[in-house]
C-alpha cells in the first residue's frame, strides 16, 4: 500500500475513499479466493475419503491371502490364527502362526544347544605379561580361522581380550573376558552362536600357567546342538529356538526333560474376529463419510460439499456391490458374508457375529478361507473387493489420484489469477493515491492563489 496524504485541503477522507473503490475492484479477488476455498475443501474431502479406502484396502490386504499385487498367493496365512500351548513352560515355550494346525504333539527335549566356552588355566594377575612378542593364538569359530600374532613388549590377559575383541574377523563369533575366580585370573573366550557347527577352538605357543596347555580342558566345554524328539523321530538342531518341527510353531527349549512336554496348538477365533472387526470397522468409515455428505445441514439447509458427486457414488456403489455379491466354490458351504458372521445392516454398515464366525470356522475353516480370499482361480469377497479398490486408489493413475491432480491444477491456476489481480489492484491504488494527491495539492495551489489575490483587494486599515 502507498503513502496516503488525507484530505487535509479538501477535507475529504481520501484514505476512506481508496479503499471503498478498491473494495469494488476486489470482487474478483475474493470471488477467486473463495472458488479456491471451494476447491481446497473438495480435494480435502477427497484425500479423506482416499484414506478411509486405504485402511478397508488394508484391512482386505490382512484377509485376502494374496501377495500386495494380487498375481499370487501370500506367503503367510493371513486369516487364520493360531495359538499353542506347552504342558511345561519351564521346558519349552511354543507359539504359534497362522500356518499352523490344531493338535497336539509331544516333545522330549534331552539335550540343549550350547555355545562354546574356553577357559585358561589361572594367573595371579591379569596385567602381567603371560605372552611374549611373536607368539600366536590361533582361534576357529566356525569356518573362520584368525592367528593373532602378540605384538613389541608381549600382552596380558587384559591384553588379549583385547585383541580378540577388537579383531575384526572374529567380529560376531567370539567374544573375551577375563574373570577373577577368588584365587587367580581366567581368560574366558565364548562362541556366539549356539551348536556343533559353531564351536570354537584355540591353540596357542604359549603355556599356560606352570607350563601346561594355555586352556583347561576340565572346565571348558565344546559347543552342542539341541537334541530332541518328535512325532517319535530323533532331531538334531543347532539352535534352541526350533521352528521348523512342528508346521507353523516356534518352540523355544529352555530346559531338558526326560519325559514328553505336550505342545497343543488351537485356533484363535478371538483374533480372527479381530481381523474381521478391523475391516468391518474401516467400511463403515467409508459409509459414514457418504453419509455425511448427503446428509442436509438444518441449519444451512444444504448437504454436503460431495453430496450427489459421481466419484463418490462410484465408490460406494463398488464396495457395496462386492460385500452383497454371492460367490460360489467346490465343496464350499458358504456362498456370503453374511453366512460367516458378517451382515448389512438397514442402513448399509456392516456388523460381526462373533459367534456365528466361530460357528462357521468350527463348520470349515477352510471354507471361510475360501470364502474372503478366493481359491486361487476365482476372487472371493475380499479380494475382489481388494481388485475393485485398487484402480480407485492408486496413488499415481487411480481415480481418487487424478481428482486430485485436477483439483492442484485448478488450484495453480486461481493462484495464477489472484497474483495478476492482486498486482492490478497495487498499481490501481497507487494511482488512485497519486490521483488524490495531486488533487490536493491543486486545491492547496489554488487556496493560495486566492489568498494572495484576497490580500491585494482587501484595503489597508
Amino acid at each position: 500500500m502507498g503513502l496516503r496524504v488525507g484530505g487535509l485541503v479538501s477535507g475529504l477522507d481520501t484514505a476512506a475513499l481508496v479503499d471503498s473503490l478498491l473494495a469494488l475492484e476486489r470482487r474478483p479477488l475474493d470471488q477467486a479466493l473463495q472458488r479456491k476455498a471451494g476447491i481446497e475443501l473438495e480435494q480435502s474431502l477427497f484425500r479423506d475419503l482416499n484414506s478411509k479406502l486405504l485402511a478397508v484396502r488394508d484391512a482386505t490386504a490382512a484377509l485376502d491371502n494374496l501377495n500386495s499385487s494380487l498375481s499370487g498367493a501370500s506367503v503367510d496365512e493371513e486369516l487364520l490364527e493360531f495359538f499353542a500351548t506347552s504342558s511345561d513352560e519351564n521346558v519349552l515355550v511354543a507359539t504359534a502362526n497362522g500356518n499352523a494346525s490344531t493338535g497336539t504333539s509331544d516333545v522330549t527335549v534331552s539335550e540343549l544347544a550350547r555355545t562354546a566356552r574356553r577357559v585358561s588355566t589361572s594367573f595371579a594377575t591379569d596385567t602381567e605379561a603371560i605372552a611374549a612378542e611373536g607368539d600366536t593364538i590361533t582361534i576357529q569359530a566356525g569356518d573362520q580361522t584368525v592367528e593373532i600374532t602378540v605384538g613389541a613388549g608381549g600382552t596380558s590377559l587384559v591384553g588379549l581380550r583385547a585383541v580378540i575383541n577388537d579383531n575384526a574377523d572374529l567380529r560376531g563369533l567370539v567374544r573375551a573376558n577375563v574373570l577373577f575366580d577368588g584365587t587367580g585370573h581366567r581368560l574366558i573366550v565364548e562362541g556366539i552362536a549356539t551348536g556343533v557347527a559353531n564351536d570354537v577352538g584355540i591353540t596357542t605357543s604359549f603355556p599356560g600357567n606352570g607350563g601346561g596347555a594355555f586352556f583347561d580342558p576340565d572346565i571348558s566345554s565344546s559347543a552342542t546342538d539341541a537334541q530332541l524328539v518328535a512325532f517319535g523321530v530323533p532331531i538334531t538342531r543347532s539352535s534352541n529356538v526350533v521352528s521348523d518341527v512342528i508346521p507353523g510353531v516356534t518352540m523355544t527349549l529352555r530346559a531338558t526333560s526326560p519325559t514328553p512336554i505336550q505342545v497343543q496348538v488351537e485356533r484363535d477365533d478371538a483374533a480372527i474376529a479381530d481381523k474381521l472387526q478391523t475391516f468391518v470397522d474401516a467400511y463403515n468409515e467409508v459409509v459414514d463419510f457418504a453419509e455425511s455428505q448427503a446428509r442436509i445441514d438444518p441449519e444451512s439447509e444444504q448437504a454436503g460439499t460431495l453430496s450427489g458427486d459421481s466419484t463418490l457414488r462410484g465408490v460406494q456403489r463398488t464396495i457395496r456391490r462386492n460385500i452383497v455379491n454371492q460367490f460360489s466354490f467346490a465343496n464350499n458351504p458358504f456362498t456370503s458374508l453374511g453366512q460367516v458372521g458378517v451382515d448389512v445392516d438397514s442402513s448399509g454398515r456392516l456388523t460381526l457375529d462373533a459367534d456365528a464366525l466361530a460357528a462357521a470356522l468350527d463348520e470349515d475353516p477352510r471354507g471361510v478361507r475360501e470364502l474372503l480370499g478366493g481359491d486361487g482361480t476365482v476372487d472371493g469377497a475380499f479380494s475382489s473387493l481388494a481388485r475393485a479398490l485398487d484402480p480407485i486408489i492408486e496413488p499415481d493413475t487411480g481415480i481418487l489420484a487424478v481428482r486430485d491432480d485436477g483439483f492442484e491444477e485448478r488450484i495453480e491456476g486461481i493462484d495464477r489469477q489472484v497474483e495478476r489481480i492482486e498486482r492490478r489492484l497495487e498499481k490501481r491504488e497507487e494511482l488512485l493515491v497519486l490521483q488524490f494527491t495531486r488533487l490536493e495539492s491543486t486545491l492547496a495551489s489554488l487556496r493560495g492563489q486566492g489568498d494572495s489575490l484576497a490580500s491585494l483587494v482587501t484595503p489597508s486599515l
